[in-house]
């Protein structure tokens, strides 16, 4: 269920960014052909974007460094494991000898 909310609300973001970023187009090239925006909220609002832009980037390397640093505890614990069971059947097979 948690999970199903958290891709709603992604979804929910990323069309309200889009939407944004579509009338800001709009706005752009209404101000190109003489239209009603002046520079600096044309500048402004290209500046939130970016900005927008860039928490989303943001959010997902956190979210990529968590999954690696996840990835190589387990590596590390898989490879303790297997060096312990590697001297477990060594001196298995020592005893199995004598």
């Amino acid at each position: 269920m948690a999970e199903d909310l958290k891709e709603a609300i992604k979804i929910i973001f990323q069309v309200i960014y889009i939407i944004i970023i579509l009338y800001v187009a709009y706005q752009v090239i209404k101000a190109l052909l003489g239209g009603t925006w002046s520079f600096e909220n044309i500048i402004i609002a290209g500046m939130g974007i970016i900005l927008a832009g860039m928490f989303a980037i943001t959010g997902f390397l956190i979210n990529q460094g968590n999954c690696l640093g996840r990835l190589e505890e387990r590596t590390k614990n898989l490879g303790d494991s297997l060096t312990n069971m590697g001297k477990d059947l060594k001196q298995h097979l020592m005893d199995a000898k004598t």
